[in-house]
């Protein structure tokens, strides 16, 4: 029972942070980092920073509702959890820069680092229901991976462009609603115990 309750937990969770995200970053222009939504003194970044804790949060609950269904799934959504709260956490400084185009401070890099590893490991989440409830892989692989890639693809071969901003939003999109989705179907099913 309490399984269902942590994915209810999560699937309302996740769709508060998901909804504060896309209110945060709607006004950046669309060239712009995401992150660049929760630099101090952006228009904002209290909310930024509150929806990827609310996100964060949604993780966590989701590794609970999961825990019955596959370790593995239940394990990388666990460490994707502290990620996500640390890059809403420690935000980067004005423009976001991200080497090798940029110079950056440790700042930034912990920043990046912990939202690019928060992505991976919700990536690795959505490969690995491919064994357990296949149907919410299949959701992962084709509304969130092909953003994630393209996203990737921009930050290391583009740099700040209109394509890696579009792409950035669409994966944080993809992924979110993958949450609340897998949340909601965890809810909605009774696991073995």
């Amino acid at each position: 029972m309490i399984n269902r309750w942590a994915a209810a937990g999560s699937a309302v969770v996740g769709s508060f942070g998901a909804v504060g995200l896309a209110t945060a970053v709607a006004g950046s222009a669309p060239w712009r980092y995401v992150s660049e939504s929760g630099v101090p003194g952006a228009p904002h970044a209290p909310l930024y920073q509150v929806s990827l804790v609310l996100l964060a949060g949604s993780l966590a609950l989701l590794a609970v509702a999961t825990r019955p269904v596959c370790g593995l799934i239940a394990l990388s959504l666990a460490l994707s959890s502290p990620l996500a709260a640390l890059s809403g956490v420690v935000h980067c400084s004005p423009g976001c820069p991200l080497p090798p185009y940029e110079s950056t401070t440790p700042q930034d890099l912990v920043h990046a680092a912990a939202a690019i590893g928060a992505l991976l490991l919700c990536a690795l989440a959505i490969l690995l229901y491919w064994f357990r409830v296949r149907w919410i892989a299949w959701l992962g692989m084709l509304i969130a991976w092909p953003p994630l890639i393209l996203s990737a693809v921009g930050v290391v071969f583009v740099g700040r462009s209109l394509f890696t901003g579009v792409m950035e939003r669409a994966a944080l999109v993809g992924v979110s609603a993958w949450v609340v989705v897998a949340a909601v179907r965890h809810a909605r099913v009774r696991e073995p115990q």
